[in-house]
């Protein structure tokens, strides 16, 4: 059944692609100035595809990857968050390239591409957690099930960890030192995958010098949405605090742990000076956006390869531009050119 729904996708995109849907979707885009925000987290070698606790979810094989960088500095105009201002339109969509957590692949894998490529990326850390094993309970809890089951799927381990995601974060590490004892110590297949580690900050450094801009992830990766608010600001503070020590530059970019914002956490990033904060939902950032809750595009394997497993560039433009696209129109963003910004007329 999975496979079935996988080649109907493919097919739909194709039909998109021969019908013009896709290039509709990216003029639009393009006319309305909009920056389609790329969120991503993992790249891994073949080695680390193959050992990764990582949900594929959250992944990009090298090559795919490198494939879509070309596309990237080939198709789009990359702008830095830095430099990004929505609403004018241009010759290309315009793209931002974001990574989320900090894992050691951005800078071992990623980084190298990125500068060949010419591409600026920002990537969102959490300063608590650099140079850790499996600091993110994922990774330990897709190691614990498949201790207890090594045929464990995929699709079964996002199934539990989404269920996990509704547990307080006591709960959540109640359960594994519950499970952790269950086990026994000596079971060595509960271990973390040691290629699941995050970047110390000598290669945050490193990445910085390089031109890789760097925003706050919290401190511990607290979900927001899910804390309070003396521990929410508490972690916005201390996130923002470490990064302007060790890189010397003032930390006003954030994205939200697993997308969860509030009002209240939105009211504490205002209050510590954030200037953009990137939430995990699907549409385009327009010039009405709210800045403290700009949308993103997933990227992962699977969402931006064909039928024959090599990056498609129908795939992803079907994954970012349509979807996108089809987001945005279902908010009412304006279509007609008199209701543009004047920018946006007068560059159209």
């Amino acid at each position: 059944m999975r496979g079935m729904r996988r080649l109907l996708q493919r097919l739909w995109v194709g039909t998109l692609a021969a019908s013009g849907g896709l290039w509709w979707a990216r003029r639009e885009l393009r006319r309305e100035g909009a920056i389609v925000v790329l969120m991503l987290h993992r790249v891994l070698d073949e080695t680390a595809w193959e050992l990764t606790n990582s949900l594929r979810s959250t992944a990009l094989r090298e090559g795919t990857f490198r494939k879509l960088a070309e596309y990237l500095a080939r198709r789009c105009q990359a702008v830095p968050l830095s430099e990004a201002a929505p609403g004018i339109a241009g010759a290309k969509v315009k793209i931002a390239v974001t990574f989320d957590d900090g894992w050691h692949d951005n800078y071992a894998v990623a980084l190298p591409i990125l500068l060949a490529c010419g591409l600026p990326a920002t990537v969102f850390v959490c300063p608590g957690l650099t140079g850790c094993v499996a600091p993110f309970w994922p990774e330990r809890v897709a190691a614990a099930l498949l201790a207890i089951r090594a045929s464990a799927t995929e699709s079964e381990t996002k199934i539990f960890i989404e269920h996990l995601k509704n547990y307080t974060p006591r709960e959540r590490k109640q359960w594994l030192e519950d499970l952790a004892h269950t086990l026994g110590a000596e079971d060595a297949r509960g271990e973390p995958y040691d290629g699941d580690r995050t970047m110390t900050w000598e290669e945050i450094v490193e990445m910085q010098r390089a031109g890789v801009t760097f925003g706050s992830h919290t401190h511990t990766h607290q979900v927001l949405s899910a804390v309070g608010a003396e521990v929410g600001r508490r972690e916005v503070r201390d996130s923002q605090a470490a990064i302007e020590r060790q890189l010397a530059e003032r930390c006003d970019l954030f994205a939200y742990p697993n997308g969860g914002w509030s009002e209240e956490a939105r009211r504490i990033l205002e209050q510590q000076g954030v200037r953009l904060a990137f939430t995990t939902e699907r549409n385009a950032w327009t010039a009405d956006c709210d800045p403290l809750r700009i949308p993103r595009a997933n990227i992962c394997e699977s969402n931006v390869t064909g039928l024959r497993g090599g990056f498609s560039p129908a795939m992803f433009e079907y994954a970012t531009y349509w979807k996108t696209w089809r987001a945005m129109r279902a908010k009412g963003r304006p279509q007609a050119a008199s209701r543009r910004s004047p920018q946006v007329r007068a560059a159209a």
